[in-house]
C-alpha cells in the first residue's frame, strides 16, 4: 500500500502511495508526537502509469483524485474563521461540504441523506458561487436559522469529541471542573468514571447547561475537546447517553 521507505533499491517499487509534503495532522504515540502526511500516488517503474489508477482500472473502479489527497483535512480544521478560510483556500466544494457538515454536527444537528444535495449546493455556492464572500459568522448564522434541510435535535448535548486524543480531553476536564459552580467533579457517577470520554460527557454536558448558552460553536468547544452532538451521534457511543446531563 505505502512505499517502504526503510528499504532500498527495487524493494521501494511496490508501494502504491508515497508520502507527500503536506502535514495533515499530528498524533501522539507513546510519549512522542508524529506528523501525519498526505499520500501521493506512485507511478509504475515499468509502465509509468499511476499504480492506484491501474488497480482501479482492473477492478472497474474510479481513479484516485490525487489533488484531494494532499488537501487540508476539513475534519481537523478549527471551527472558526481561520479554519473556514483554510478550507476555502482549497477551492474544493467537496472539502467545503465536509467542513459545513461538521459545523452542522457541532450545532447538534444532522443532514438527512435525502437532503445531501442541499448541503452540496451550499458548499458549491461558498466556493465558487453567490456566497464567495461568506464569512464563518455568516455561514453559522445561516445554519443557525435552521434551514429546512437540516435536522436539529432538541436532545443534543455537549459531550467529548471521540476524534480527540484522551490527553486533550483530560486537560479540558480539569479546566471545566475548576470552573463549574452547579456541580463538582466528585459527583461523577461510578459507571462513568472508568472512561475519560464518559467522564467528559458528564462534566461538559452539565457545564454547558450551567452556561445556558445558545452558541455551541463557542461555548461547547473546550479547546477542541468537545462537540455539541445530536442524540443520534452520542447515542452510538458506549455509555455516553447514561452519563450526560438529564440522563
Amino acid at each position: 500500500y505505502q512505499v517502504a521507505y526503510w528499504k532500498t533499491g527495487s524493494e521501494m517499487d511496490f508501494g502504491m502511495f508515497g508520502l507527500g509534503d503536506t502535514v495533515l495532522a499530528s498524533m501522539p504515540y507513546f510519549g512522542a508526537t508524529y506528523n501525519v502526511y498526505c499520500l501521493t500516488p506512485q507511478a509504475s517503474p515499468e509502465s509509468g502509469m499511476s499504480m492506484p489508477d491501474a488497480v482501479a482500472l482492473t477492478y472497474g473502479g474510479s481513479n484516485v483524485e490525487s489533488l484531494d489527497l494532499c488537501a487540508k483535512n476539513p475534519l481537523a480544521m478549527s471551527l472558526d474563521q481561520a479554519g473556514f478560510e483554510e478550507v476555502l483556500a482549497e477551492n474544493s466544494a467537496s472539502q467545503m461540504a465536509l467542513f459545513v457538515e461538521r459545523v452542522i454536527n457541532h450545532m447538534g444537528a444532522t443532514v438527512p441523506a435525502e437532503n445531501t444535495q442541499s448541503l452540496n449546493t451550499l458548499a458549491q455556492s461558498i466556493v465558487g458561487g453567490e456566497y464567495t464572500d461568506y464569512s464563518m459568522v455568516e455561514m453559522a448564522s445561516y445554519l443557525g436559522s435552521r434551514p429546512d434541510w437540516v435536522k436539529f435535535d432538541t436532545q443534543a448535548k455537549c459531550v467529548a469529541d471521540r476524534a480527540v486524543d484522551p490527553s486533550v480531553i483530560g486537560s479540558a476536564i480539569g479546566w471545566t471542573c475548576s470552573q463549574a459552580k452547579s456541580f463538582t467533579c466528585e459527583e461523577v457517577w461510578s459507571w462513568c468514571q472508568n472512561n475519560t470520554y464518559r467522564i467528559a460527557d458528564f462534566v461538559f454536558s452539565r457545564y454547558y447547561d450551567e452556561l445556558t448558552s445558545d452558541n455551541p460553536l463557542v461555548d461547547c468547544d473546550f479547546s477542541g475537546a468537545a462537540i455539541f452532538a445530536s442524540s443520534e451521534l452520542y447515542g452510538g457511543w458506549t455509555g455516553s447517553a447514561q452519563c450526560v446531563s438529564g440522563a
